[in-house]
């Protein structure tokens, strides 16, 4: 994942995530890498910006089933060069890579929450 220059404004909340739920971390299995959680079942968004003949990675998000009824963002990063106070404004990988939570939200049955930590603020009940 990536290391963000602005990530020490967000520490707080990075530590309680980690607290709460587990550190994220790169794992092989079956030959391929995917990231996850020690002890949970985890699912991984990657935000893709193409850019030549190799798609970049611009941005990783990990979540989990929090309840009957709630997904929960426990990490995510964008990489520095793609964030909206820098280089790609236009690419708005972090506001992309929340539509595409909520759209994957909106298709798993009884889920009608989201629950996200963003820029030191808590949004339990984001309605889906």
């Amino acid at each position: 994942m990536f290391f963000h220059p602005q990530q020490q404004e967000h520490q707080s909340k990075i530590n309680a995530s980690i607290m709460s739920y587990g550190f994220p971390k790169v794992i092989e299995e079956n030959g391929e890498l995917r990231i996850g959680i020690e002890g949970i079942e985890v699912q991984t968004l990657y935000a893709f910006i193409d850019r030549g003949s190799i798609p970049d990675l611009a941005g990783v998000m990990v979540y989990t089933r929090i309840g009957d009824d709630t997904l929960a963002v426990l990490h995510m990063a964008v990489r520095p060069e793609f964030c909206y106070s820098n280089g790609y404004k236009n690419e708005l990988v972090l506001v992309r890579i929340l539509a595409q939570l909520r759209a994957v939200a909106k298709r798993i049955n009884g889920i009608r929450w989201l629950s996200i930590l963003y820029a030191g603020k808590e949004i339990r009940q984001a309605k889906i």
